[in-house]
């Protein structure tokens, strides 16, 4: 009965638990649907995918989730294509480029670009964006139309171009904003059938006063001049900054530092001086006292005994800053300290040190660390002694052989000999081994006297020694072994036989890398030697052709695993630094194949192909880094564009 109770209370319950993090049904968007799987009920963590009709763009996330009871982000939008009817471009006398007179379908956001009938002038720009299903398409401007009279002024703005009685169709001027005053529309006004295009305004600047960025402690940011008003043209903006010992007062914004001219009014910051109150120093005092300090003032800090200043600076002040004082004055009590230790010296430039900080420290010659070169600063002191010993070496026991001279113990560079029985050699060169902060060495070891089988890198044994193994091979005994193709032993031949000599193979089975001596180089060659091979190690001289030079002072070059190091190269002459330049869409000028430095040539671009600045011809001159400007031709559309 009592779980049946249950069942019912939960089953009543949950409706009510689960409505509190689910949302409701998304939004639907104009040209779209939704494409993911319906629900009934959106919980948390929810997502819906969305999808616009075909030439519909879609703007926004294409998935929002239930978050909160709240879709995010917002849904998105569908945006409508552009259609523009052969109609219409007729009637307006125009041509979509490349003489193209159709119906178009240009989606959102993508663009056209049109001409004018032949006898027209386009009013620019001639490339026009679809935006939304708008598209305002350009005028087209008869030639043969009424002339038109003096053209109209702009207030505070002037006619740039010749002035002239009368105007021709389809001619324009130019006009230009005085100082301080931005433009608004286009620069140019066109005389269409006898009247003019609309002329263009000039735009107010935005005037800041001085006296009222003094009053607010306020300057310009990067500011040259001090001119009495400042003034911002229409559109721009200009950066401001608290004065020298002021900053930002917590009620204003940091978006404030940036005023923008765009019409209504400017909203400037708050700045406040910098002031730091008096510290409180717990084990130490200061100064000198006072109650405000301003930015910049400096106070000295002196610990009580067996306190030292935190961080150490050397010179314990600190600052009055923006953030308040730098460093923060405390005082700290002194667990560790380490001045002088006793056949060693202390690495770290510090006297005193906290807990949680680390000492490193050397032993003179001789003598070696108790525990451990370094030492951790604890609550209780160090944690590993600070102290040197002096090195001692005791002998060891020799297996094989015996040691020629036997004591209780040895010091720091003290040597012993081993003497090996027969049929054993010293595992070192000579007999003896000294007494190092490491040990004996070479460690006296007694082995026997011959030599171990050894892989060779890059190489291999002859296949007699491969498989049979023959080893150790005893003293005098020989082995043949041979390089891989592009490797050589020392002395360059393929085969080399290695003979067994005090447990040590001569010459060392070793394969080196061959370079190339035929590789190419540049305007220059390098010298052969006698056998025109070369090997790890070689050195050779390049020279350069008449008229080149090495590009560094280094003429010889290394043969490395890598190859040749450093690579050669010979530096063209500096009487013919460029080459004539083939063009896939245009004429180069010139006939001759080089050019002298400050050369000049012309180049000239096919029909539909021009310059970046779009011209159809252009000059570059040859310089020491190459053509500048660097010769091109592109698409006449690409152009435009850019």
């Amino acid at each position: 009965m009592k779980a049946w109770l249950l069942l019912v209370a939960a089953f009543l319950l949950w409706p009510g638990c689960s409505s509190q993090k689910a949302c409701e049904e998304p939004d639907e968007i104009d040209f779209g649907e939704i494409v993911s799987a319906e629900k009934a009920k959106y919980l948390e963590n929810d997502r819906v995918q969305y999808r616009c009709n075909p030439s519909y763009v879609l703007e926004g996330p294409e998935w929002i989730q239930c978050n909160g009871q709240k879709w995010t982000p917002h849904p998105p939008k569908c945006l409508a294509p552009c259609s523009i009817t052969r109609q219409q471009l007729t009637r307006k006398n125009l041509f979509v480029f490349g003489n193209q007179r159709k119906a178009q379908f240009i989606q959102s956001d993508h663009s056209l670009q049109f001409q004018c009938n032949e006898g027209y002038v386009l009013v620019v720009p001639s490339v026009r964006k679809c935006v939304d299903g708008y598209m305002d398409l350009p005028l087209c401007i008869s030639e043969r139309g009424k002339n038109c009279s003096g053209p109209p002024r702009t207030e505070n703005g002037d006619i740039t171009t010749l002035s002239e009685k009368q105007y021709r169709s389809g001619s324009s001027v130019e006009f230009r904003c005085q100082t301080y005053y931005a433009i608004g529309g286009q620069n140019r006004s066109f005389c269409n059938n006898g009247t003019w295009t609309k002329v263009p305004i000039c735009l107010d600047p935005c005037m800041i006063p001085r006296t009222e960025l003094e009053s607010q402690k306020i300057e310009v940011k990067d500011e040259i001049g001090a001119p009495e008003n400042i003034f911002v043209q229409h559109g721009h903006s200009i950066e401001l900054a608290c004065r020298t010992g002021y900053v930002l007062a917590a009620n204003s914004s940091k978006s404030a530092f940036v005023i923008h001219c765009d019409g209504t009014p400017p909203v400037f910051p708050k700045c406040k001086e910098i002031t730091c109150n008096s510290p409180r120093i717990s084990n130490g005092t200061f100064r000198p006292q006072r109650t405000i300090y301003h930015d910049g003032d400096l106070i000295r800090i002196q610990c009580d005994s067996g306190f030292t200043f935190d961080p150490d600076n050397g010179e314990k002040v600190v600052e009055c800053t923006k953030n308040g004082w730098s460093p923060p004055p405390k005082c700290i009590k002194i667990t560790c300290q380490a001045d002088y230790i006793e056949n060693g010296n202390v690495l770290s430039p510090k006297i005193t040190y906290k807990e949680g900080e680390r000492i490193r420290f050397s032993c003179n010659e001789g003598y070696s660390h108790v525990d451990r070169q370094d030492a951790l600063c604890t609550e209780t002191g160090w944690g590993t002694k600070l102290q040197c010993e002096e090195i001692k070496c005791f002998p060891p026991e020799v297996t094989n052989g015996y040691l020629q001279y036997r004591r209780d113990h040895y010091m720091y560079n003290d040597e012993i000999e081993t003497i090996c029985n027969e049929g054993f050699v010293f595992g070192g060169p000579g007999k003896v081994s000294k007494c190092t902060a490491t040990g004996w060495h070479p460690p006296p070891v007694c082995k026997q006297n011959g030599c171990d089988y050894i892989r060779i890198e890059n190489g291999r044994m002859a296949d007699r020694f491969e498989w049979y193994k023959p080893f150790p091979l005893w003293q005098g005994q020989s082995i043949e072994f041979y390089c891989y193709r592009g490797y050589l032993p020392k002395d360059k031949q393929r085969w080399q036989t290695a003979r067994c000599i005090n447990s040590r193979y001569d010459p060392e089975p070793k394969c080196f890398k061959i370079c190339d001596p035929a590789q190419h180089f540049y305007y220059g060659h390098i010298i052969y030697n006698y056998y025109n091979t070369y090997i790890e190690g070689d050195n050779v001289t390049f020279v350069c052709d008449m008229g080149y030079s090495p590009s560094t002072q280094q003429s010889s070059i290394t043969c490395t695993k890598k190859g040749w190091s450093p690579a050669p190269r010979c530096i063209r002459p500096v009487e013919h630094t460029c080459t004539k330049v083939f063009l896939s869409h245009g004429n180069f000028g010139s006939q001759q194949q080089s050019f002298q430095i400050n050369a000049k040539a012309k180049y000239i671009c096919h029909d539909g192909y021009t310059t970046s600045k779009g011209e159809t011809e252009a000059e570059t001159q040859c310089l020491k880094e190459g053509w500048s400007p660097e010769p091109e031709c592109i698409n006449l559309s690409k152009a435009n564009e850019q």
